[in-house]
């Protein structure tokens, strides 16, 4: 069995005794939060938040995790987050740093049998599988009920994760809930996490510690009567020109 393997199979196995140890903790108070509060989700992700920090500081191959503009975070509340996505390991990533959010996913963890079980109200992870058009929209109510009660919303817009510097075509929920509910996008630009652990693979790519980087941009509001096709156009614009001005400034390219 080689290194890579070795690595994976510990990062994999400290993933699911921790989220053991989280729903242990978390699920009574979050049944006890019900008594008190309207939100019982918000108690629950604190303390799992508290948990995907630990497994951070013990996955070896990750090595510093900086975040850039982090005064923008939980600032513009409710808000629709939209994240670049290079690896499995983002949605953990940003729900280390995001506060009282909802989001969907397809990714292959949720067919586990122990996080199938996790209530969906109490992580605010939708699992919504590919292709199911039923789903999707009363996936779509859940995220604007939730911004409807002060909730935020992080979504991946390319559907998929992409390692390339070009982002892929974005889906249009994440700016409909925008336009519709008159909330902010809030991008964000995750820059390292494909280095560790990238699609077509559940092996770890290096042996060696990679840091991350993860910038928050300025909020961007709908203009007054704009469509959401229109905001999604402006949305990955932005992105997109940020993307590229980090790609000139790596390689040193003055010329941009």
């Amino acid at each position: 069995m080689s290194k890579k393997t070795l690595i994976s199979v510990y990062i994999y196995s400290l993933f699911i005794f921790l989220m053991l140890l989280a729903l242990l903790s978390a699920y009574p108070v979050y049944l006890l939060a019900h008594l008190w509060s309207k939100k019982p989700r918000i108690y629950f992700q604190k303390i799992v938040k508290q948990y995907f920090k630990l497994f951070y500081k013990m996955m070896p191959i990750l090595g510093k995790i900086k975040i850039v503009n982090p005064s923008i975070i939980n600032k513009f509340h409710p808000c629709v987050y939209v994240s670049s996505h290079q690896s499995s390991i983002d949605y953990t990533l940003l729900a280390t740093m995001i506060d009282d959010y909802v989001t969907p996913s397809n990714h292959f963890i949720s067919d586990f049998p122990l996080f199938m079980k996790i209530p969906k109200h109490a992580l605010g992870v939708y699992y919504i599988p590919q292709g199911k058009l039923n789903e999707v929209e009363a996936g779509y109510k859940s995220f604007s009920d939730a911004l409807t009660i002060g909730s935020s919303v992080i979504i991946f817009p390319e559907g998929t994760r992409n390692p390339s510097n070009q982002l892929k075509s974005f889906k249009g929920g994440a700016f409909r809930l925008s336009t519709e509910q008159n909330v902010p996008i809030v991008p964000i630009i995750i820059n390292g996490t494909g280095k560790i652990v990238s699609k077509g693979s559940n092996i770890t790519k290096t042996l060696n510690q990679k840091d991350v980087v993860v910038t928050f941009l300025d909020p961007i509001y709908p203009h007054e009567g704009e469509r959401f096709l229109q905001l999604r156009t402006r949305v990955k614009a932005v992105m997109q020109e940020f993307i590229d001005t980090q790609e000139h400034v790596s390689t040193g390219d003055t010329n941009a």
